[in-house]
């Protein structure tokens, strides 16, 4: 297994990257990131109440109406994920990556990926596997993890 890999386990509330070790028994995990606004109500995270535009003929109208605050959260989140991934990959921490997230936030995640590091992305897994102890995601990642 080659330790350059970097398994990336998310949902919209929680990251956690690991280094599987040269044994493949072995992961290190090399960041944790939360963000909890993703998982709370939409009564928590406030209200924001479309913007008004005056218009020429003198009346008002509503401007587009604005994205869920829960989406936003989820989006922000994904960002920070990315920059993290993009920071690391900088710091030439990792040179592979196998992203494992539930299909929604994966394509929210890989939208926010810079182009340097989508590249690195050698599989993807649709699934949200964050709840699952260590052995077990060993074994259901095995296929994705062998060296290419």
């Amino acid at each position: 297994m080659d330790a350059r890999t970097w398994i990336v386990l998310a949902d919209a509330a929680s990251a956690r990257m690991y280094a599987p070790q040269a044994n493949g028994r072995d992961w290190t995990l090399v960041a944790e990131l939360a963000h909890p606004q993703s998982r709370a109500k939409d009564s928590e995270l406030g209200r924001d109440k479309p913007g008004r535009v005056k218009q020429s003929a003198g009346g008002r109208s509503a401007m587009e109406p604005h994205t869920p605050r829960k989406k936003v959260e989820m989006e922000k989140f994904a960002r920070q994920i990315a920059q993290a991934l993009d920071d690391a990959l900088v710091r030439k921490a990792y040179d592979r990556l196998v992203l494992v997230a539930p299909p929604a936030f994966v394509g929210l995640l890989r939208g926010t990926l810079a182009e340097r590091v989508a590249q690195r992305i050698s599989a993807t897994v649709e699934k949200d596997y964050l709840h699952l102890d260590p052995p077990e995601l060993r074994e259901r990642l095995r296929e994705q993890l062998e060296p290419r």
